[in-house]
Formats: C-alpha cells, sequence, structure tokens
C-alpha cells in the first residue's frame, strides 16, 4: 500500500459505505451468549472445510503430507479469538491491525512456509461467506426471535463485510474510498 493508512479510519469509511450502525454492532455483541458456546465447533467446521480442497488443505499438511493437527489447533485458537473479537469490535482501536496482521500472514507467507505461496485470495473470500454462512444458520437455530436472528444476521453479514476490506488489503494496493462528509466538501 502506498502511504501510510488509518486503518481505523478506513474500517468507519466502509463502517459507514455498507450502513453498519452502532445499533447493527449493540446487536452483534448482544450474539455473544448464542455463538460464544458455539465458537469451537464453528472453528472445527471451517478447517474441516478447508481440508476437503487440495488447494486450501496443502496449507495444514507437515513436511510428510499428513495434516498438522498442531497446527490446525493453533489456527483454531486464533479463529475463536477472532471470533470473540468481531463480537466485541467498536469501529476504532487495535482491531483493524489484527485483522491487517492476519490478511498480510495469508498474503505473504512466512519464510518457512514460502513455497506454498500466499493463500489466494479467492479463498479468504470464500472463508467469509462460509463464516457468514454458518453464523446465519446458528442465528436462526439458536434464537426465539425470527426478526430478531434476520436483523443480526444482517448486522454481521455488514460486519464481516467490513472486515473483508481489511483481510484483502494484504493482497492489493488502491486508494481507500473519502467519507462522504470530504466528498462534499
Amino acid at each position: 500500500m502506498q502511504g501510510i493508512v488509518d486503518w481505523a479510519a478506513r474500517m468507519k469509511q466502509m463502517a459507514e459505505f455498507v450502513g453498519l450502525t452502532q445499533t447493527e454492532l449493540e446487536l452483534i455483541q448482544s450474539t455473544a451468549a448464542v455463538l460464544v458456546p458455539h465458537a469451537e465447533a464453528l472453528t472445527a467446521a471451517i478447517y474441516d472445510h478447508f481440508l476437503l480442497f487440495p488447494e486450501t488443505r496443502k496449507f495444514f499438511l507437515r513436511e510428510d503430507g499428513e495434516v498438522d493437527q498442531d497446527r490446525i489447533t493453533r489456527r483454531k485458537h486464533s479463529l475463536k479469538r477472532w471470533l470473540e473479537n468481531t463480537i466485541q469490535y467498536q469501529v476504532d482501536g487495535d482491531f483493524p491491525v489484527f485483522l491487517l496482521t492476519a490478511a498480510l500472514v495469508h498474503s505473504h507467507p512466512p519464510s518457512h512456509r514460502a513455497h506454498l505461496g500466499s493463500v489466494p485470495s479467492r479463498f479468504m473470500v470464500g472463508t467469509i461467506s462460509f463464516v457468514q454462512t454458518a453464523i446465519a444458520q446458528l442465528l436462526f437455530q439458536e434464537m426465539d426471535d425470527p426478526q430478531k436472528a434476520m436483523m443480526a444476521s444482517l448486522a454481521w453479514s455488514k460486519l464481516l463485510m467490513v472486515q473483508l476490506d481489511i483481510l484483502l488489503a494484504g493482497y492489493v494496493d488502491e486508494v481507500p474510498i473519502q467519507p462522504r462528509s470530504q466528498q462534499e466538501a
């Protein structure tokens, strides 16, 4: 990326762009009681899904070709932490840097895994879609009020799209969007 990016401001811009409101962030926070008890199952489902496809499975294999269970356990822990942090997310703070770090690790592998190359960006998009669907299913299964489950699902979808912008930033170089207040000036 050219120049210095104010990642918190960028997330605020994207939140405004997708229409994510403070009320929706509060609704997302209220889903903690529904989602956190399922965090282990959700992360397991995501990594089980990765292992089904050779293009993503390769990132979780040891040199002998067997699945690296220790690596998957560590990644599940990181994904669970991401879920918990996302639930508590505010449109400011250090969270954008947390996401950007994840983006850079996926788009620029460490030297000991450089032979595998970057995780293709399409799998970052696909993973967000997988998570989006899994969260929506959990909300509809576990919440008593279908209207509230729908509103929570929509709020999660918006927040995940805001995060996807940062997750893809490790892959692309572009000028960030300008807030409406600056465009009109």
